[in-house]
């Protein structure tokens, strides 16, 4: 896996899990830890992240109310959320998803799997982006 400088938020109010997930990607991406979802706010106030990690239980702000926050704001509406939390029940999962969730990936998660999950995100990701580049560019040959 190569280093594609692609920038991660990692929101958990667990200290020690932010440290564990942030030594497992800071080789292959950059990444901004946030224990709570004001300080995702304050991050993406001056970044704009290629993904962001999101635990569901926090103190204040859950997960859930991040994401509904995330998809009324233009700003940050496409940037791909990952949900990574211990909430493992069939309905926050499909809660998740239905809320706009890219994925649903549940604690404890291999280093490895998730390295892997990821990339495949950024991949996908980067081939809707080709895709509208695309259809951009057949537009303005045609004229519309």
């Amino acid at each position: 896996m190569e280093n594609t400088n692609k920038k991660i938020v990692f929101v958990d109010d667990n200290e020690t899990y932010l440290t564990i997930v942030r030594n497992q990607l800071r080789p292959y991406y950059e990444v901004y830890p946030a224990p709570s979802a004001i300080k995702l706010f304050t991050i993406l106030g001056n970044l704009d992240p290629d993904l962001i990690l999101l635990d569901i239980d926090m103190p204040g702000m859950s997960g859930f109310d991040v994401i509904k926050a995330m998809k009324e704001n233009p700003r940050y509406k496409d940037i791909p959320v990952v949900f990574l939390t211990a909430k493992d029940d069939e309905s926050d999962t499909e809660e998740g998803l239905r809320l706009g969730a890219v994925d649903y990936i549940t604690k404890p998660i291999s280093g490895t799997l998730l390295l892997q999950r990821i990339s495949n995100i950024m991949l996908i990701e980067k081939l809707k982006m080709d895709l509208q580049a695309s259809n951009e560019t057949i537009k303005k040959l045609r004229g519309q």
